[in-house]
């Protein structure tokens, strides 16, 4: 190739490089003219659904359009995250990840990489309650592991999909406490609690918020939490470390918004200033807390670097507990 040849396709492919940012720039400028959405990849009510549709409000004002909610189901959340995936980065597609979804690729072939996505903020985190049915008999955790370990595989441990934390989380408390529970399947937080209160499953670990009011109202049991501190909701409940001997037990979840791959800076920047600004009014702060949850404090790049983190973390979990890649 000759020099001036080779001149004229670098000032090419240079002119298409300042033409691309220009373009971008430009779209991050006029941006957002549209209504957003937050694709939310388990049912209404479930933890993702409540963190996210605490941050709309909030969101919408700031930056001045609508910002709706779209929950698609399915695969513990991989539906919704391989859709924000290949999504057009216009930044009016957002997803609320979950710890849920830097499980997946330990355990399942999926088509998006957890720590690839545009970080935007943390929205909030918290543990699990490990619930049973109210007719179970089971009033501690010791009592549970006892009457798992005289009937192995009798009993049944519901979760909100395969892959999802609920279910790393119980089979994390089968390896640690040497019991055999059958591990039933669902999808999303709601149709667990629909069938543990029909008396179909007999436990499970469920996040607070939308377990709270089943809590109190008697129809369920609650024995400890997962985490690594007892929660102010129900400060009265043991952690299931103290409670069950189990030393090291600790899991919980976390839900944060990310933006498609190479979404122009300037659009996530801004989503994040949103985002922070949102999560620090009094109102979102009471909400969460209200929940169970705890709000988020990382964005940007601290959350990203997050994101990898558990990445990391979830795949040495799985492969200490043993749990079979799909």
């Amino acid at each position: 190739m000759t020099i001036t040849r080779r001149i004229l396709l670098g000032g090419l492919a240079a002119g298409a490089a300042i033409a691309s940012f220009a373009s971008s720039s430009a779209l991050a400028q006029d941006w957002p003219t549209e209504t957003i959405t937050i694709l939310v990849g388990y049912p209404a009510g479930g933890a993702n659904d409540l963190v996210a549709r605490a941050m709309t409000d909030g969101l919408s004002e700031r930056l001045g359009v609508s910002v709706v909610v779209e929950n698609r189901t399915g695969a513990a959340g991989v539906v919704a995250g391989d859709a924000t995936w290949r999504a057009e980065p216009n930044g009016y597609t957002l997803y609320m990840m979950s710890s849920a979804q830097t499980l997946a690729p330990s355990i399942r072939e999926v088509s998006f990489d957890p720590a690839a996505f545009e970080p935007i903020a943390l929205g909030a985190s918290g543990s699990y309650l490990l619930l049973t049915r109210k007719d179970l008999g089971a009033g501690t955790v010791p009592d549970l592991i006892a009457m798992a370990k005289e009937k192995p595989g009798a009993l049944t441990y519901a979760s909100s999909g395969i892959g999802a934390g609920p279910h790393l989380t119980g089979e994390l408390f089968k390896t640690m406490a040497e019991v055999d529970i059958l591990h039933v399947p669902y999808r999303g937080d709601t149709p667990v609690l629909t069938d543990m209160l029909a008396g179909r499953v007999d436990m499970g670990f469920v996040a607070v918020a939308p377990s709270q009011q089943y809590v109190e109202n008697g129809d369920l049991v609650a024995l400890a939490v997962s985490g690594a501190e007892r929660v102010d909701t129900f400060s009265e409940l043991p952690t299931v470390e103290e409670a069950g001997n189990l030393e090291g037990f600790a899991m919980g979840a976390w839900w944060g918004l990310v933006a498609p791959p190479e979404t122009p800076q300037e659009i996530v920047d801004r989503v994040t200033e949103a985002a922070i600004e949102t999560l620090a009014t009094e109102k979102v702060q009471s909400t969460l807390t209200g929940l169970g949850f705890e709000p988020g404090s990382l964005s940007g790049a601290e959350f990203g670097e997050f994101i990898a983190s558990e990445v990391g973390k979830f795949a040495g979990i799985v492969e200490k507990a043993k749990i079979e890649v799909e």
